[in-house]
């Protein structure tokens, strides 16, 4: 008897389903940014999604989903300005990097809290650490959180979306997934401007905001963008790129310290400044 050994044609079938779901996503992309212009960009970039999740939907019913075309369609209904079709599409999205997410962000003091101790067992320990091994690649997850925080942002500002209570549920559903997406990212890079600049952001989204976690991260943020800031004034000698950055830097700084309540601009100064030459 002879045993075969390697994939088996349902592993070649699911390798095949996800190679055109990520073909049909990168056309949906396409349409979204280079081709945007395009007479035809909106109803091709549907066109491409919708045989996208179809499947994605093939994959997921044996456990191989991916969140690629989920998160794909959120971008797209954020750019027709269907903001509760955007949030149930990213949240989808997110409930399939759920576990590793707060697996990861356990790892920084982020992670959501799994009841009792005692009840804790290797077998999830090991789940755990599968799930995280599996997440979609940082920019990807980045952009997630970016997805969620602007629909938390855009149904805070929309007072029709739900009854006022379930809106702020799903405004705080939105704004703690964001903070367990970024918390993954932290733990596998703590040097990213953006990710302290963001988890500020997706604390003061919470219903209530939490403006002591948001300042404590903000802070970070501005020390970083401070050390950046003045790592580029000691090279800088003429180089128009850097003086390019340099402006961006000082536009994030200024950001930053305004959410912190910390920024005055020049006529603040120079008004102070008169009142204590007097």
């Amino acid at each position: 008897m002879i045993i075969h050994v390697g994939h088996s044609r349902h592993d070649d079938d699911v390798h095949r389903r996800r190679q055109l779901c990520a073909a049909r996503c990168s056309i949906a992309e396409l349409y979204l940014t280079d081709l945007c212009d395009e007479p035809d960009a909106e109803s091709s970039c549907e066109e491409a999604l919708k045989s996208a999740l179809a499947l994605d939907e093939a994959c997921a019913g044996n456990g191989s989903g991916l969140p690629d075309a989920l998160q794909t369609m959120a971008n797209l209904r954020l750019s027709q300005s269907r903001t509760t079709e955007a949030l149930e599409c990213i949240l989808k999205a997110y409930d399939r990097m759920r576990a590793g997410c707060e697996a990861m962000s356990a790892l920084v003091g982020l992670g959501v809290g799994k009841g009792d101790a005692e009840v804790e067992t290797k077998s999830q320990e090991l789940v755990d650490v599968d799930a995280a091994s599996s997440l979609p690649e940082y920019n990807f997850r980045c952009q997630t959180a970016k997805i969620m925080l602007e629909c938390a942002s855009l149904l805070e500002n929309d007072g029709d979306s739900d009854g006022d209570d379930g809106r702020k549920d799903t405004i705080n559903r939105c704004a703690e997934s964001a903070i367990q997406v970024l918390g993954s990212l932290l733990a596998e890079n703590d040097e990213v401007i953006e990710v302290w600049y963001l988890l500020g952001c997706a604390f003061m989204a919470c219903t209530p905001p939490n403006p002591e976690s948001a300042n404590h991260y903000w802070e970070n943020a501005l020390t970083m963008l401070t050390e950046v800031k003045e790592g580029i004034e000691q090279t800088i000698h003429d180089d128009e790129d850097a003086e390019n950055e340099l402006e961006v830097i000082e536009c994030q700084i200024i950001d930053v310290k305004k959410k912190l309540g910390k920024y005055k601009d020049d006529e603040d100064e120079q008004a102070e400044d008169m009142e204590d030459s007097d």
